[in-house]
């Protein structure tokens, strides 16, 4: 399908489902906004270190959940959880996390005769050893599209201007460093467009600064350059998702999802594929601009490639 028939396909699939999905997503982000100083001020009670990521999902935010997710490089290796009664902070390792920790087609190497299936005190010997392991930045196997989702919004986040590849973009975060995936009530990733109860989920949404202007960025992602997934399919999905954003913009919930972006207005949406280097010269898309109906907000669509061995940007027309 064309990219402009994308669009309309989406803009049907939504208007059809809309007494489905408005309703929920208006409360999902009001409820976000409004636990966001209580979930900062549980954040701050214990200290993240470099190779370790936290996680923090909407689902959690709307409930203003007490637990945080832990993941090495995008595979969920723990969680963590703050006391409401007393600030104490816990290691909380689950039974299919403490599996996947243990296999060595993930990891080789855990402390799995220590930090097993349980809860731990965070100053406990166990959590010790648990951020030990993971302080040795172990090999990660499997699942690369986590991974690569992972790395990359690490260096999108490093705010050292020098070493980072791509300046002038943050992604965007639940309080100072919380990561989450702004999740849809679409499926794009096959060759239809889909509502569905399950979500689809944008995996990175960003803020591009261009002088004194913040620009709404999506990326999608892919862990191969592959002709089954090619950059005009990869960027169809892209602009399914970028076209609920521009929907949701037009239901009450508008004023909540800038709040929540740190962003004034939408203008334009920056839709970005996101994939490894073909280093063959290729410049599949460089800014063009689609209109979306029923609306003034535009899609402008972007290439970023990054370098598979270190997640570094090597090309892209933003």
């Amino acid at each position: 399908m064309t990219q402009e028939e994308v669009i309309i396909i989406t803009q049907q699939e939504l208007k059809e489902h809309a007494s489905e999905w408005q309703d929920r997503f208006c409360h999902y982000l009001a409820k976000t906004l409004e636990n966001k100083n209580s979930i900062s001020e549980r954040r701050k009670k214990f200290h993240k270190w470099g190779n370790l990521s936290v996680y923090y999902t909407i689902g959690q935010a709307k409930d203003d959940s007490n637990y945080f997710d832990l993941r090495y490089q995008g595979q969920s290796v723990g969680k963590i959880s703050v006391s409401r009664r007393d600030d104490s902070v816990k290691l909380h390792i689950s039974e299919t996390q403490y599996n996947n920790n243990c296999n060595e087609k993930y990891f080789i190497g855990y402390p799995k005769d220590m930090c097993k299936v349980g809860s731990y005190g965070w100053h406990s010997e166990e959590a010790k050893a648990f951020r030990k392991y993971f302080r040795t930045d172990p090999e990660k196997q499997g699942h690369p599209e986590h991974r690569f989702e992972n790395l990359l919004l690490k260096e999108l986040f490093n705010n050292k201007g020098s070493e980072k590849s791509l300046t002038g973009i943050q992604p965007i975060t639940l309080g100072k460093d919380l990561f989450f995936q702004m999740p849809t009530p679409l499926t794009a990733s096959g060759s239809e467009i889909k509502y569905s109860e399950g979500h689809g989920g944008i995996d990175i949404l960003a803020r591009r600064k261009r002088g004194r202007e913040s620009v709404l960025t999506l990326f999608e992602l892919k862990d191969e350059y592959k002709k089954s997934e090619s950059p005009d399919k990869v960027i169809c999905q892209a602009i399914a998702y970028a076209t609920f954003i521009v929907e949701l913009c037009n239901t009450k919930a508008r004023d909540c999802f800038l709040e929540l972006c740190d962003l004034r207005e939408i203008k334009t949406i920056n839709v970005s594929i996101l994939m490894p280097d073909p280093c063959d010269g290729t410049k599949p898309f460089n800014g063009e601009s689609l209109s979306v109906p029923g609306s003034d907000i535009k899609l402008a669509l972007h290439y970023t490639f990054f370098n598979k061995e270190n997640a570094k940007i090597t090309d892209t027309s933003l």
